[in-house]
């Protein structure tokens, strides 16, 4: 966000255009910093679809993992399996655009 100088696409295009992104913690947020509450992958301001399509754009080829994915149901493995099945939904989406 503005307080980084960048945004998270600008950024990405950025460094991912001189190869230095290796890997990405995938996570969302309700709003840019200071005042934020982490939340589920698609329930924060960022548009995680642009953000994979972003990644595509540069031709990432790194790690992507979850990151402080936040309880659901008394049980972490529920939150962690939404959102891998969301990164995977998404990653599909954009190769099916880009192929």
């Amino acid at each position: 966000g503005p307080l980084m100088g960048k945004g998270a696409l600008e950024s990405i295009a950025e460094f991912g255009g001189q190869g230095k992104i290796f890997k990405v913690h995938m996570r969302n947020v309700t709003a840019p910093l200071p005042h934020f509450v982490e939340t589920f992958i698609d329930d924060g301001y960022m548009d995680m679809y642009r953000v994979f399509k972003q990644l595509a754009a540069i031709d990432f080829n790194g790690v992507i993992i979850p990151d402080h994915i936040p309880l659901m149901a008394n049980d972490h493995k529920v939150g962690t399996a939404y959102t891998i099945g969301y990164m995977k939904a998404l990653l599909r989406r954009v190769a099916d655009e880009t192929s």
